[in-house]
């Protein structure tokens, strides 16, 4: 699995490409809670090219979330293929985690959160 790496403005946009399993979830994981270490506060993962999640990759997710969250910070998912969608509905994820169907609104909703602020 690949993990690209985009800033737009003050959001980190990750893409994980191809399949977020047990092999890729460690070495994802440390890359993502580095980031937050090193000061990232608003975390986009644009999934459009995540192929595959299980359970090992979903803590990645909920990790980063919890750890943003106790530092005053903000992860939101997008862009997530049918499959990766029906496994995020069944754990329950879609209730606890920022949704969004396009990259476009994921990035418009970090924008609402910090004019509140």
């Amino acid at each position: 699995m690949e993990l690209q790496e985009i800033k737009v403005s003050d959001v980190l946009i990750l893409q994980p490409e191809g399949h977020m399993d047990t092999v890729a979830a460690v070495p994802t994981e440390e890359r993502v809670l580095k980031l937050i270490e090193g000061g990232e506060r608003q975390i986009l993962m644009d999934c459009a090219k995540l192929q595959y999640v299980n359970s090992s990759g979903l803590k990645v997710f909920l990790v980063a979330a919890k750890r943003l969250d106790a530092v005053g910070g903000k992860l939101i998912v997008c862009e997530l293929v049918p499959n990766v969608m029906m496994v995020f509905k069944m754990i329950g994820f879609t209730k606890i985690l920022s949704i969004f169907p396009t990259r476009a609104e994921a990035l418009e909703s970090f924008q609402q959160k910090s004019s509140k602020v």
